[in-house]
């Protein structure tokens, strides 16, 4: 048990000074801070209770928010020592699986207030983006069955065929070629 208790607090110190000296510091926060709250989000979609569930939404919109400040603050952030080491501790805190944790603090104390008071403006913002981008599928989709239905589209569909059906006899042709091989010997 005293092994178990020495390779665990050793693991910790590794860890620790790992996201403090920075070579591949974002990696290890990011398998921290990523992989466990995905695998216990996992968890509490299969189980029955809704607690945990809103306990890991939670967690993702604050997790999400903070990506997408630090990919606009990365430039100020670089600077500041041992910032991946800080980042891990806070998403550690918004994780951890108390009551009152980072994530509920943060989202009940800002993001709530903050989305609640513009959630018309998203939401017609993204009713905006959300209509451009079903019309450009729509003109794709339509551009894709106008070609499919042309001379070229013909051509080249009728040449798709020609090539998997050539392959495709090449491919049985060697597979019967190393099957009379294996017979000989």
């Amino acid at each position: 048990k005293d092994k178990q208790k020495l390779g665990l607090i050793s693991a910790l110190v590794l860890t620790i000074v790992w996201l403090a000296v920075g070579i591949g510091s974002s990696l290890v926060c990011s398998v921290i801070c990523f992989v466990y709250p995905a695998y216990k989000s996992f968890k509490a979609v299969e189980s029955p209770q809704g607690d945990d569930d809103t306990q890991w939404l939670t967690y993702w919109i604050v997790y999400s928010t903070f990506n997408i400040l630090e990919y606009f603050a990365d430039i100020i952030f670089f600077w500041i020592p041992m910032f991946q080491l800080l980042k891990c501790l806070f998403l550690l805190w918004c994780m951890w699986p108390i009551p009152n944790n980072g994530a509920s603090v943060v989202y009940k104390k800002i993001l709530r207030p903050f989305l609640l008071k513009n959630e018309e403006k998203i939401d017609a913002r993204l009713e905006k983006v959300t209509g451009k981008v079903n019309k450009y599928v729509d003109d794709a989709k339509r551009e894709a069955s106008e070609f499919a239905d042309s001379s070229a589209g013909v051509m080249l569909a009728a040449g798709a065929q020609v090539a998997t059906e050539t392959a495709s006899q090449q491919l049985d042709d060697a597979l019967n070629e190393d099957a009379d091989k294996d017979k000989e010997i």
